[in-house]
């Protein structure tokens, strides 16, 4: 799967995802649970951390395997097949011990030093009136934030904050607040993705200490604060332009979910004339093609990970079209996963629709994942559209709408 890559001889991306394999038995006894609290059981994070997978990407001086970034979407994607909210939170994490590697250096050193199985939640998406203002040794925080999945397991939570400038866009930071800064507002009532917890979170004029703060414009670049401390190539690839694959990697693991669940679904199966379903060219026809999407996106995905580890180890920067391009793979795949999804939930008949049944748990963690910006055809699809007719863009597009963006909830 993906990346296959060795950590100082001791731990490949093979290994990691046996481990979270074997722990298929206990997400399904637990899926009902986790539904039910709308979060990932305690024992389930409990596990999770046991298998060290959480720290795949996470920079071998503090603990971590320091394995190429996509090593914790494969993680994820296993885990995913069997739970996708699991899936979810665990690529969600698993992607923030990766960029959190181009923090700060005293930040990096205070989350991970004295506990290396640190959990930091994050959120990118806030409000109007989210707002960061300098003051002495740092900055005073306010505002809310959503979508911050696993953030009722986390000591810690890193919120993409606009500081206003005294003339035009604002400045986009990542402040990291302790758990105890903040307070988490429930509102995560949804029909897929139940148990990830991704609820608000709320700072009121909370100072938090120019060390925990890193500029995004830096973290999508390669020479990023980190770099002096962690400066493998593993962390010179932009965060922004490549996090989509975090959550596209559950996505499609939800689609291969639901293509498990049903195939034994319908296996040993008879139809009202006694003949066995599995027997009928229709459904034969369905189960192979959303197969072969899901094996197609598989391939996609595949391709841009083992590209993105050759432009990382080359140190070379991604170019507009290939950031672009990138980002047009991460919304096919979980196009692709849906497609595959949907064809099989249609031919599952009333029992299909049971909030009991694998293969619907699986369809709508499907859909729920998709739904996520950075998968959206709609908005990815076009991009690249552009670039194929030869528009001009910059490499720091999606730096720049996010700024445009907060400059326009600052005014509101």
């Amino acid at each position: 799967m993906g990346v296959v890559a060795t950590s100082q001889g001791k731990v490949t991306s093979e290994v990691l995802v046996g481990r979270v394999a074997a722990l298929a038995p206990k997400l399904i006894e637990r899926r009902a649970k986790g539904a039910l609290q709308r979060r990932l059981p305690d024992e389930t994070i409990a596990d999770l951390v046991a298998t060290t997978a959480l720290r795949a990407c996470m920079p071998a001086r503090f603990g971590g395997h320091e394995l190429p970034f996509g090593t914790h979407t494969d993680v994820a994607m296993e885990l995913a097949r069997t739970c996708g909210s699991t899936g979810w939170v665990a690529g969600i994490i698993g992607s923030h011990n990766w960029w959190l590697g181009k923090y700060q250096i005293e930040s990096q050193h205070e989350v991970w030093g004295d506990n290396p199985d640190a959990l930091v939640a994050a959120a990118f998406a806030s409000n109007p009136g989210s707002k960061a203002v300098p003051t002495d040794g740092g900055y005073i925080v306010t505002g809310e934030w959503m979508w911050c999945s696993g953030i009722d397991h986390c000591g810690w939570c890193s919120l993409m904050t606009p500081v206003p400038q005294p003339s035009g866009p604002p400045d986009l930071v990542m402040v990291l607040l302790k758990r105890g800064d903040y307070t988490v507002k429930d509102v995560w009532f949804v029909p897929g993705m139940k148990a990830t917890g991704s609820n608000n979170v709320v700072a009121n004029e909370v100072f938090v200490p120019k060390h925990r703060v890193t500029r995004v414009a830096e973290l999508n670049n390669k020479a990023s604060p980190g770099q002096k401390l962690n400066d493998s190539w593993i962390y010179k690839l932009p965060m922004l332009d490549v996090f989509g694959y975090s959550v596209a990697g559950p996505t499609l693991g939800c689609a291969r979910g639901a293509l498990d669940g049903f195939i034994a679904s319908m296996t040993g199966r008879t139809a009202l004339d006694t003949s066995k379903v599995t027997d009928h060219p229709t459904l034969q026809a369905r189960v192979s093609e959303s197969s072969a999407e899901i094996d197609a996106a598989q391939a996609l995905y595949d391709t841009d990970m083992a590209f993105l580890r050759v432009v990382a180890q080359a140190n070379r920067d991604l170019s507009q079209a290939d950031i672009t391009r990138i980002k047009r793979n991460c919304s096919y795949v979980s196009t692709l996963a849906k497609r595959a999804a949907m064809r099989l939930i249609e031919a599952m008949g009333a029992g299909g629709v049971s909030d009991s049944n694998p293969v619907q748990i699986a369809f709508a963690d499907t859909l729920a994942g998709a739904a996520h910006r950075a998968l959206n055809w709609d908005v990815n699809g076009p991009a690249y559209g552009k670039v194929l007719f030869g528009a001009a863009s910059s490499a720091d597009a999606e730096l720049l709408r996010r700024q445009a963006a907060a400059a326009k909830a600052i005014t509101h």
